[in-house]
């Protein structure tokens, strides 16, 4: 049974890696023996998040600021990976424009197709070829309980995480035989400055039945609850290696598991439930 090392190493290539769950991602894959390549937008926090990268877990850490959104970003990253063993791709970046369809202008809505859709499906295009030729590697894609089912309010986010949902199924489906794993993980709400501003936001009397057996309520009190990012890098890492799908917490899996096995109407109804748990468009919005 090869390591996480032998696997995946030499090294891991995280794409939004700067904050929060990337951060943590960085952290995990080189305290599990990775260097690690980190990719973020802004460039002063990408350096400090390498340095303390670099100085907790003494391997090599290499750093791209770049928007995932640049029609640039796959040559740039081209070039960045081309001295390197790249065994291992996560896959981090959202952008998720709030308000009903119609009411969200058109830009922010493709903005978030190309950081949802078009850019994952390019680099795993791109990093995956020298994996099937090493015979060995591993794809993640941050996904989230959002593709769970269509709902109001952030329609293009619920379909990018749908879309990178089935792009993860179909390469495990081709590529698990040339020994290189792919998943997504469905994650739900995670602390994080941005999901602070989300809370600010919900109607809190519907969010107390944590024990519920109704996935709607079940799912709205996991609003309150939002994991530390720390906890979805182990259990993604952890997980890997172990199917398509994979979960972040016990609830996303017990909703998620609910939700699928649902007539579609029914589904809709539980996601359209959640996103109307929150009264108002957030202050700041992950753009």
């Amino acid at each position: 049974m090869p390591t996480f090392t032998e696997k995946y190493g030499p090294w891991a290539f995280i794409a939004g890696a700067s904050m929060g769950i990337g951060a943590a991602l960085s952290h995990e894959a080189a305290a599990r023996g990775l260097n690690v390549l980190m990719l973020a937008r802004g460039a002063q926090q990408l350096e400090d998040t390498a340095a303390a990268v670099r100085d907790g877990h003494g391997v090599e850490v290499r750093t791209l600021a770049s928007d995932l959104t640049d029609p640039g970003v796959i040559d740039k990253v081209s070039s960045a990976i081309a001295d390197i063993d790249v065994g291992l791709f996560v896959y981090n970046a959202a952008v998720a424009p709030a308000g009903r369809f119609l009411d969200v202008d058109l830009a922010p809505q493709l903005l978030s197709i190309t950081a949802n859709c078009t850019t994952p499906l390019a680099l795993s295009h791109l990093l995956a070829r020298p994996m099937v030729a090493r015979g060995r590697g591993g794809i993640a894609l941050v996904g989230s309980n959002a593709a769970n089912a269509g709902a109001v309010k952030f329609a293009a986010y619920h379909a990018g995480k749908a879309f990178q949902w089935i792009l993860a199924e179909s390469l495990w489906a081709e590529l698990g035989d040339d020994g290189v794993d792919v998943a997504c993980i469905f994650v739900g709400a995670t602390d994080g400055a941005n999901y602070k501003y989300f809370m600010e936001t919900l109607d809190t009397d519907l969010c107390n039945k944590s024990d519920s057996q109704d996935p709607l309520e079940r799912a709205r009190a996991r609003l309150m609850k939002p994991t530390p990012p720390a906890q979805v890098a182990t259990a993604l890492y952890d997980q890997i290696g172990s199917g398509p799908v994979c979960y972040a917490d016990p609830d996303d899996e017990w909703v998620s598991r609910r939700c699928m096995a649902m007539e579609r109407v029914e589904a809709i109804k539980v996601w359209r439930g959640v996103q109307e748990t929150s009264t108002r468009v957030p202050n700041k919005q992950a753009l």
